[in-house]
């Protein structure tokens, strides 16, 4: 699973079909770049530095209902932030390049 920032292209647009303005290079794409440096995730990298007893009490701590309950909320879902970004910066790039998409997402996602 990928999600991409699209931007405008070099050249001009031709049609409004996302794959075909990807094509002429009147779109671009760069993936978007899931970076998690939480407790909750950075907690088991580290496991395997640990003895036995230190490694169940860092397990036991860190899931994320457990991180929410501390931060005093919940944390935002990555995928819909991600999906959210893409989406955006699809709408943004076509409006800079004046036209509407007909086939929604990068080449071979089924969109």
């Amino acid at each position: 699973m990928a999600y991409f920032k699209y931007g405008p292209g070099k050249d001009t647009a031709q049609g409004t079909d996302v794959s075909a303005l990807l094509d002429a290079d009147a779109l671009t794409l760069s993936p978007i770049i899931y970076e998690d440096f939480l407790p909750v995730s950075a907690a088991g990298i580290f496991q395997s530095n640990l003895g036995d007893e230190a490694r169940s009490e860092t397990q036991a701590a860190s899931n994320r209902a457990s991180f929410e309950a501390a931060l005093g909320k919940s944390v935002a879902d990555e995928f819909a932030l991600y999906e959210a970004m893409q989406s955006d910066s699809l709408a943004a790039a076509l409006d800079q390049l004046k036209v509407s998409a007909a086939g929604y997402g990068p080449p071979g996602s089924g969109r």
